[in-house]
Parts: structure tokens; sequence; C-alpha cells
């Protein structure tokens, strides 16, 4: 099985009502999540919003750069 694998680069947008993925380019998103970034929440939000919006497992998912920014590089491999 041949897998296929991407990173696009996330700005992550905390502490928001809602959570939602928007797309600005081919590889460019921006993300919003409602947890605060403490303890790794917003990371974890972060996966599983965007595991959704992928309709993919959240393990298919890795931010590879950026753990403590709110700029990201995400690799999602399917």
């Amino acid at each position: 099985m041949l897998q296929v694998s991407m990173k696009i680069n996330i700005k992550v947008k905390t502490n928001r009502n809602e959570s939602r993925v928007i797309k600005k380019d081919f590889a460019e998103y921006e993300v919003w999540v409602k947890s605060p970034p403490l303890k790794g929440l917003a990371n974890k939000e972060l996966i599983n919003t965007l595991s959704n919006y992928f309709n993919v497992k959240p393990y298919n998912l890795r931010i590879v750069k950026g753990l403590t920014s709110s700029i990201k590089i995400v690799e999602l491999t399917k």
C-alpha cells in the first residue's frame, strides 16, 4: 500500500467560540480552536479538528514544527 504525505502550514487561533478550519491557499490553513494554549490542549483540539476536516484518523496527522507556536507545520499521511 502506497502512503502519501503532505505538509500543510497552519495558523492556530486559540480561545475562539467555535472550532473551524479556513482554507487560505493550497497548503495554507487557519484553524480556530476553543481550547486555550495550555498543557497541549490546543494542539490536541487542532489535531481532532483537522482529522474531522480531512476525514482521516487523528494518528494520520502529526505536528512537525511549531509545537509551542501559533504557526505550525502539520504532516498529513494517507
